[in-house]
């Protein structure tokens, strides 16, 4: 080689090697695996070097490098060209397709050919030619393939120095001569390939290797196709290798396991193959698919249009337009003629997906070919909007859109705007004006349709907004105010995006904002923000940005007097306006450094406040967001932000509503994010300006005293949602800010202290393992390298502690032991304590080896026990609790701990499997019961006494009061049925929960820890068999629920392992556990299974196994056990038998799993077949199974209900769309109502009819009805009109709804005056069937009747049968429902049209109720008839005018209770009461009225019209009304009914308030002290919670009278308050809320203004107790801090049991913060108590109630007065600490292991807190609170409120 081309070729090498893959840096995982020929023997040394680190590198760079090298060395000879070259080939032939080594090679290794350009392209056509010959190796063949079809351009091409590539032999035509070479080869490599892959996925039983055959085959197919496509043509493919191909890929598209991808890519090459082979082209494919001629009968429906997509896919445009001289048709309309072929038209998720995308598929060419060419006037006509063809492709759209996959609807949609756009193209005019009308139309079914808004709103941009609102001007406000319904928020929100949008473009600005801003401003409500108001309105504002300054400004005028909606909406203006460009140079125009009045230069600051601490809970979040987010991440906080925040983080952590902690929380997150970026900048820039120093020193204190606020929020007695959000705000402050700058904001020494550790590790102890989680999580996460050694005597209490809960009978003990051990676990000191507890020396010191050890050990200690006596078991060893733990460290279990220490696992597991085989049997009696839940294996014999005694003894929560269980023979039977009750169920606990942890155990066994290869796994194939056994027998025999749910859980876990396994061993088993299930289902002598309690476990057994097959398999299971259970469900030869009942509840179970999703709705219309006729069984078990069968179909097919009532249209679907997608059910249903009807005719019971008329009573009428005769709903009206017939009242009930649905307005009339001329009083139940259906129908068509002038004729044949509304009916149920016809009438004002007719009713109905013989009321349903008559009286008569108070007053005074609370319905809707109807409620109230219903009614009226009437009565003689809230108080303190209870709260309240309204009255002062006991005693959380608002809301309302009435003294006043504090720590939060609501409006604080949240009220209530300065009030703030039960005792009496923990009524009251209230207000009072000469004193008896002392204890302090002195309450309150101390005695134990510790840390806290007041004005030393604060001291865990009773111990 000369000197020039050597320097030509080291430039180019040169240039290869500096280029640089786009793919960025090489990652280790990038090292590709390559098994290569080597060299040969004459190969270059630099080669054969190059070989070397191509295949064994170092790293992946050098790999890559590998590649230069080779490249460079390729150039010394044609030898080495030709190595090289056949190197790197074969490179590309192994690698996939993205490896950055496949790159590089795949770019550069043509550059070879620029000096050996022949050498090279003989030398790849070889290599290329190999791999295609070598039938051997499929996936060779593949590689070939891939590498012609994808790489080819790049193999032979010639990459020069200035990146511009050529071909090799130059020309890009001449690329197919090169290929042809090796064309043959190809096909048949595609054959053989196909062949190969398709045996192969055949045979295969593994899911993974199918699963991977597909892939491959997928690859395959897509690449052949491309291949055919680009190179083939009906010159160069030969007919044999055209039918092969042709028939392999109908082959695949038959097989039912092809999945819809491979189908796809199959249609498309049957598609080429078929163009290449046929004359006639694409045309005859089309219609060979669809009649299934030659090849392609039997093709499935997917396969069809797989075929037919596959035509669009390979047709251009215009050929789908270009007239067929053989048929005279267009290929794209007869695409579109096939696509709207029924066949398609199925309910099946795949099949709605593929065709509507199909669709969109032609729409997309159509578009394209109108756009490239001329279209025919035939050929516009046809796709004119209103052609024929464009009515079915719309009435098909309609069904797509209203399909249940979201999916289904989105590409419906975009194929409507595909169509428009082609309507607009075919014909603008003509669209437009067509497009109109529709859009009118679906406006007016738009309630019905919730989609046809969307379809309105893509008509929009070409109808115009205008248009629309002169068609309709309140279109903006019915869509907006539809925003408050979830099912029509999206679609609603979307046609007004697309309303104002345009419409900006068509009108001016102003004007756009007269029509836009006040409906958004005007019409907001709460509802719509949960359902995307904000972003709507973000949109409306950006679509013109001056509109926000409109907005603000009005909203921001009078802020303090906006109602919630309102400060919301001005919040998010203003969130809007900070994200705007427009207002973010308005600010940055204004360049103002800080403002002290306005934050962010928008809002004042104070108008941020009152929203912060406004009582609703969205303004105060929406204010927070405001705070917290900010467009930019880097934007400091301000000082005053950060005050704001934390003023609001101490009053809003106690929140119910997980909704508002989770918006918390998220502005938590986002605050802190800001922190972060602002802490970074800051430290980069620290030392350039003292600003941004102050700046972070802010920031610092902020962090520092937001993070101790959440700490101290974990004090003993937080309620949950306090709890859980410090946990969390702590768990943010972790993630985020610790670790990047925990130093620099302070947290990091916080996070490394004891009290942190101590506080979290109380934590674990919480009733909510979500607490347990992040509390545990936190611990681990501090450093032990910050930690100090743990104290070896504080983790030997835990260690201690957490033995004693994991014996616990109680379950949350037992969880809390788990936690405790998986916290010790990180501990080497714990271990070390636990590895001494062996008798023997361990040989490993691994934690985890040791805990499972020695919980093992412990486990078989109680299983010892459980073996003597399984009663004795339940009660101190109930093994459950250990399984627990155990179950929860095995979770821990490193992967790489099998690798090191197999054996040792290995045995651990094989133990722990033999222990749980022993647990299961011994419990095995208890579960497998035929009544577990009362089962108890003993007699109350003598000796049996004793065990019963200890089960009572455990169960008791409070053992260290020492109350002591008295049982012996002679005991009281009750005590002894209380005793089996409670031993009963321990025993059952004890044993489900056995069965429950030894389920999951198992389960996470099989599916954590490796199967195979048997180095590494922990099981062996016969332990997953026994395993898998196991759960069959569970499943099978266990008759307790709990048990076997939990067992199902494993099961299902082990059986997804198991289909994911490639060992034939394993996958195989879950298939032979189905059969096995089925086959003793159908076996009668097998008696293990259990045919009751819907078949127990079985039908989890199938659930399991086919839940989790694997999609790859083509649910080949679950189509052959749906097969053999509708068989068994539907053949007459398993009537009786118990196959058939566990048939029907197998599948009841399938079709409620949403895990088998569309797979299981084409077996739907077979289930439902098999539920009907199951109707008809002569067994009451199989009607029942039969019965909840159907119901779960129903669910399935028409969705969750929406409303309780399921006959509700909302939970309907349309019987179009329901025929559609189910078009079996149709004839089946006909045939069978025909069938029933006929049997009611001849008077028999037909059960079948029940689920017939329900499911047609589902149907809504569709309204395209009539258009398509097919599927006509009137074949079902005659059957349906023949059983309203029947003599069953609720099949005619059910007949009259189903009715509905089979008439449509144009025959309602019709269907009237036929069932007008059935009626006859020789058939009443035909008669009342006939009225049912009349009312029904008249309430639902009222509307188009109205429309269509059709009123008088229905009146006419109504007013026909109006004898049946008299006496001449003597049926009185078809008489009154007569009279509800007639009411319905004149409440439509439709009785002028016939008055004779209801003059006759009117006259029959007042007779009727007047009417007081004895034998009336003996008559049966004569009540209901009267209820009726009296209903028309009333409206008759308002509809006439007479002397309408009369009748009430007749009607008030009537014996039957009906009619009376007919009447008082009547008068409650009254706006104005005249005063005698007010007197007669007034005497009926007083002991006359008996009936409760008519009270509450009655309690009702009289509260709402007293202030108008009780003046104007008793003005002259108060006395009377004295005495009539005297009365009322006094029935209230007996009454038993909540609903009257609560009305006569409600109206003593109203009378109270009304008579201190008066100034003139003041002689009812002891009548108010009546009221005031009654409602504070009806202020307890125990008691109803609409009481509790009746109480809170009389409290709130006398409020303003409180210390202006001269009849309400100071005692009572502090009564109130008292129950106020009561009432602000309810439960409720509308109580809360009431409260709250009537102090900031009634009270004079000063910090009380505006509505202010309960949480801030509470403070301001007890400063004002305090201001009174009396004995009595600080008595009640005494009584406020001590108040708090001691914990109930247990006796044999009570109806109760603590096994589990009964929660406090009140989940809301915490302790501590009313008495921190309480004990602030108290020092204010103290220190400024002024009178010297009578120092502060508090009432004896008072006092005395709320200390924990026993009486004879107190006896002991001389204490003679009535009141107490300080000193002396000192000396009291000493001793009281010191009680309560010695029920925990903290010292050197764990808190966990103190029963009750809760309830006495809390009342020690708050005696604590009191003390550390106290003593600033009484001086005492105690010896016993000095004990005290030592002994806490030695606490092993001091938590932040051990901390706090410390120091104030301390003082």
């Amino acid at each position: 080689m000369v000197k020039g081309e050597k320097n030509t070729m080291g430039t180019t090498t040169a240039w290869h090697m500096g280029q640089t893959l786009k793919r960025g840096k090489v990652r280790e995982s990038h090292m590709e695996q390559l098994i290569l020929d080597p060299p040969p023997e004459n190969a270059d040394d630099d080669i054969k070097a190059a070989f070397t680190e191509l295949l064994m590198p170092e790293n992946p760079s050098q790999q890559i490098g590998a590649v230069d090298k080779l490249l460079c060395a390729s150039v010394k000879s044609e030898e080495s060209a030709q190595v090289v070259t056949n190197i790197l080939l074969a490179c590309l032939l192994q690698l996939p397709s993205k490896a950055q080594l496949r790159i590089k090679i795949s770019k550069f290794v043509s550059s070879i050919a620029v000096e050996y350009p022949k050498e090279y392209e003989e030398t790849a056509l070889e290599v290329i030619c190999c791999a295609l010959s070598n039938t051997e190796n499929p996936l060779g063949i593949m590689q070939a393939i891939k590498l012609v079809v994808e790489d080819a351009s790049s193999i032979f091409s010639v990459q020069g120095e200035r990146s511009e590539r050529k071909l090799v032999t130059g020309g890009q035509d001449l690329m197919k001569p090169l290929l042809s070479k090796i064309h043959p080869l190809v096909l048949q490599g595609i054959l053989s390939c196909i062949t190969q892959l398709w045996y192969s996925h055949k045979e295969t039983q593994s899911s993974i290797e199918a699963s991977q055959v597909l892939q491959e085959m997928q690859r395959l197919i897509k690449n052949s196709t491309a291949y055919l496509q680009k190179y083939c043509s009906k010159d160069n493919i030969g007919n044999y290798e055209s039918c092969k191909l042709l028939e392999h890929g109908l082959i695949i598209m038959k097989h039912q396991c092809c999945p819809l991808d491979l189908r796809i890519n199959c249609g498309q090459m049957v598609a080429i193959i078929h163009n290449y082979c046929n004359e006639d082209g694409l045309n005859s494919l089309v219609q060979n698919v669809i009649c299934e001629d030659g090849h392609y009968v039997a093709l499935p429906p997917l396969a069809q249009l797989a075929v037919i997509n596959g035509i669009l896919c390979v047709s251009q445009g215009k050929e789908l337009y270009t007239n067929n001289k053989c048929n005279n048709m267009y290929l794209g309309l007869e695409i579109l003629e096939a696509i709207l072929s029924p066949v398609f038209q199925s309910n099946d998720g795949s099949m709605a997906i593929t065709t509507i995308r199909m669709f969109q598929h032609w729409t997309l060419r159509t578009l394209e070919a109108i756009k490239s060419s001329s279209f025919s006037s035939d050929l516009r006509s046809s796709l004119h909007p209103s052609s024929t063809v464009m009515s079915r492709v719309f009435e098909y759209l309609w069904l797509s859109w209203d399909h249940f996959l979201d999916s289904v609807k989105h590409a419906t949609k975009e194929s409507f705007q595909n169509l428009i756009k082609i309507h607009n193209e075919v014909s603008p005019e003509g669209s437009i004006a067509h497009y109109t009308e529709m859009c009118k139309t679906l406006l007016l079914q738009s309630s019905s349709r919730k989609y046809k808004l969307s379809a309105v709103s893509c008509l929009v941009p070409d109808v115009g907004c205008q248009t629309l609102l002169n068609y309709e001007p309140q279109l903006p406000r019915l869509l907006l105010t539809s925003l408050k319904d979830s099912s029509m928020a999206s679609h609603a929100a979307e046609l007004l995006e697309a309303l104002f949008t345009v419409h900006i473009r068509e009108v001016s600005q102003a004007k756009w904002q007269d029509v836009w801003l006040p409906v958004f401003i005007n019409f907001f409500s709460q509802e719509m923000q949960t359902f995307g108001y904000e972003l709507l309105f973000k949109k409306l504002l950006l679509t013109s940005p001056e509109s926000l300054d409109i907005v603000v400004e009005t909203l921001s005028e009078s802020c303090d007097k906006l109602e919630m909606e309102k400060l919301c909406l001005l919040i998010m203006c203003v969130k809007i306006g900070r994200q705007s460009t427009y207002w973010q140079k308005k600010c940055q125009e204004k360049n103002v450094q800080h403002s002290d009045v306005l934050w962010k230069f928008i809002l004042p600051y104070k108008t941020v406040m009152f929203c912060l601490k406004h009582i609703h809970e969205s303004v105060q979040l929406s204010a927070l967001s405001l705070l917290c987010e900010s467009p930019k991440s880097t934007e400091i906080p301000e000082k005053e932000e950060m005050d704001l925040i934390l003023d609001y983080f101490h009053y809003n952590t106690t929140n119910q509503s997980p909704s508002y902690r989770q918006h918390l929380v998220k502005c938590t997150k986002n605050l802190f994010l800001r922190i972060k970026e602002a802490t970074r900048i800051l430290n980069k820039s620290r030392n350039s300006n003292d600003n941004l120093m102050h700046n972070l020193y802010c920031l610092r204190e902020f962090c520092k005293d937001l993070f101790s606020m959440m700490i101290q929020n974990l004090f003993i007695g937080a309620n949950t949602a306090r709890r859980g959000t410090s946990l969390i705000v702590l768990e943010l402050f972790n993630e985020i800010l610790y670790k990047d700058c925990g130093t620099c904001i302070g947290i990091d020494e916080m996070i490394h202290s004891h009290m942190y550790a101590d506080t979290l590790l109380y934590v674990l102890n919480d009733s909510y393992e979500s607490n347990k989680i992040i509390a545990l999580k936190l611990l681990l996460a501090i450093p032990k390298d910050k930690l100090h050694s743990q104290d070896e005597k504080k983790l030997e209490c835990l260690i201690n502690a957490a033995c004693d809960l994991a014996s616990s009978s109680r379950p949350p003990d037992t969880v809390t032991a788990s936690y405790v051990l998986k916290y010790l676990l990180n501990e080497p000191i714990a271990v070390k304590i636990l590895s001494s507890k062996f008798s023997t020396d361990l040989q490993s010191q691994e934690p985890l080896e040791v805990f499972l050890k020695f919980l093992l050990q412990s486990l078989q200690s109680e299983v010892t026990v459980a073996q003597e006596s399984l009663l004795k078991a339940a009660a101190y060893g109930p093994m459950y609790g250990l399984l627990l733990c155990i179950r929860t460290l095995l979770g821990n279990i490193p992967k790489d701990q099998f690798d090191k220490n197999h054996c040792v696992w290995k045995s651990i597991v094989k133990e722990l499997l033999a222990v749980c085989y022993e647990v299961s049997e011994l419990v095995a009696s208890v579960v497998r019961n035929s009544s577990p839940e009362g089962h108890l294996p003993m007699d109350l014999e003598p000796e049996s006494v004793g065990s019963l005694k200890a089960v009572l003894q455990a169960s008791i929560s409070n053992q260290q009061i020492g109350n002591d269980i008295q049982l012996s023979v002679d005991s009281k039977p009750d005590e002894l049925l209380k005793a089996q009750a409670v031993s009963a169920q321990m025993l059952l606990l004890c044993a489900w929960r056995s069965v429950k942890e030894i389920s999951l155990i198992l389960g996470d066994l099989v599916q954590n820890y490796p199967l195979y290869p048997d180095h590494v796994s922990l099981l062996t194939v016969e332990d997953v068999k026994i395993i898998g056994q196991y759960f069959l027998m569970q499943l099978s025999e266990t008759k307790h629920r709990g048990a076997f749910e939990q067992s199902y859980i494993g099961f299902n876990r082990i059986c997804e392992q198991l289909w994911q396994c490639n060992e034939e061993q394993l996958y195989s088993l879950p298939d032979e556990w189905l059969r096995e299930v089925l086959y003793a289902i159908q076996n009668d002598n097998d008696d293990r299974l259990c045919a009751t309690r819907r078949s127990a476990g079985v039908p989890f057994i199938v659930q399991g196994i086919l839940s989790s097959e694997p999609s790859v398999r083509g649910a080949v299971s679950l189509k052959n056990t749906m097969t053999t259970l509708l068989k068994l469900a539907a053949e007459h030869q398993y009537k009786g038998t118990d196959a058939r009942i566990h048939a029907f509840n197998i599948l009841r179970a399938l079709y409620r799993d949403s895990r088998l999703g569309d797979l299981i709705v084409p077996y739907a219309p077979a289930g439902i077949k098999a539920a009907i006729n199951g109707y008809k069984s002569d067994s009451w078990a199989e009607r029942n199974s039969a019965s909840l069968l159907f119901s779960s179909l129903i669910t399935r097919m028409f969705g969750v209900k929406k409303t309780q009532d399921d006959l509700s249209r909302k939970n309907s679907m349309s019987a179009l769309v329901f025929f559609r997608r189910y078009p079996d059910l149709y004839d089946f249903l006909k045939n069978e109502l025909k069938n029933g009807a006929c049997g009611v005719k001849e008077g028999k019971l037909v059960p079948a009819l029940f689920p017939l008329l329900l499911l047609l009573a589902r149907l809504s009428p569709s309204p395209i009805e009539g258009r398509n005769t097919t599927l006509s709903m009137s074949a079902f009206t005659s059957a349906v009109i023949q059983c309203i017939s029947s003599s069953i009242f609720q099949l005619r009930n059910l007949a009259s709804h189903a009715l509905i649905s089979l008439v449509t307005p144009d025959n309602v009339l019709d269907v009237i005056n036929q069932l007008c001329s059935k009626a006859s009083l020789t058939d009443q139940n035909g008669l009342h069937g006939s009225l049912l259906c009349l009312i029904k129908l008249l309430k639902y068509f009222h509307d188009s009747i109205i429309k269509n002038n059709e009123s008088d004729s229905v009146v006419k044949s109504v007013a026909g049968i109006s004898w049946s509304a008299t006496e001449s009916n003597p049926c009185l149920i078809t008489r009154a429902c007569a009279v509800e016809l007639f009411t319905f009438l004149i409440r439509r004002k439709c009785s002028f049209m016939n008055l004779h007719a209801f003059n006759e009713v009117n006259n029959s109905s007042f007779m009727l109720v007047t009417c007081n013989s004895q034998g009336s009321h003996h008559q049966p349903w004569s009540a209901l008839c009267k209820r009726a008559a009296s209903k028309y009286l009333i409206h008759f008569s308002q509809a006439k005018k007479p002397d309408m108070f009369e009748l009430v007053c007749k009607l008030l005074s009537n014996s039957d209770y009906e009619v009376r609370l007919t009447c008082l319905n009547y008068v409650e809707t009254l706006d104005d009461l005249p005063v005698p109807v007010f007197l007669k409620l007034f005497d009926q109230v007083q002991g006359r009225e008996q009936h409760k219903e008519c009270l509450i009614q009655m309690f009702k009226i009289l509260n709402k019209f007293v202030s108008c009437v009780v003046y104007e009565q008793f003005d002259a003689n108060w006395e009377e009304g004295v005495r009539i809230l005297g009365y009322c108080v006094e029935r209230a303190g007996e009454e038993a009914c909540i609903e009257l209870l609560t009305e006569i709260i409600c109206f003593t309240s109203s009378l109270v308030v009304f008579f201190l309204s008066k100034d003139s009255v003041s002689f009812f002062g002891t009548s108010v002290y009546g009221w005031l006991a009654l409602v504070k005693s009806f202020s307890g959380s125990e008691n109803d919670v609409e009481a509790r608002i009746q109480v809170a809301r009389g409290i709130s309302n006398i409020l303003p009278f409180l210390h202006s009435h001269q009849s309400i003294s100071g005692e009572a006043r502090l009564n109130v308050y008292e129950i106020l504090i009561t009432l602000l720590q309810d439960d409720s939060d509308v109580v809360r809320n009431v409260v709250a609501t009537g102090c900031t409006k009634h009270l004079e604080h000063n910090e009380l203004q505006g509505t202010i949240q309960p949480t801030r009220v509470l403070e301001a209530v007890c400063d004002i107790i305090a201001h009174f300065h009396t004995p009595e009030a600080l008595t009640v703030l005494l009584k406020l801090i001590l108040k708090e039960d001691a914990p109930e005792g247990f006796g044999l009496t009570q109806d109760d049991d603590r096994v589990f923990d009964k929660g406090e009524m009140n989940g809301y009251r915490e302790v501590r913060t009313v008495a921190q209230a309480c004990v602030k207000s108290l020092a204010k009072a103290l220190d400024s108590w002024s009178d010297s000469v009578h120092p502060p004193t508090f009432i004896k008896q008072e006092v005395i109630a709320y200390l924990c002392l026993s009486l004879e204890d107190q006896s002991q302090n001389d204490i003679k007065n009535d009141v107490l002195s300080l000193g002396t309450f000192m000396n009291m309150l000493s001793d009281d600490i010191n009680h309560v101390y010695n029920f925990i005695s903290l010292e050197n134990k764990a808190l966990y292991g103190i029963k009750n510790v809760d309830t006495w840390l809390v009342k020690l806290g708050c005696r604590a807190a009191l003390w550390k007041v106290l003593r600033v004005h009484c001086c005492i030393e105690s010896p016993l609170v000095r004990l005290v604060f030592l002994n806490l001291n030695k606490s092993a865990m001091k938590g932040t409120y051990i901390t706090e009773i410390i120091n104030n111990l301390s003082v």
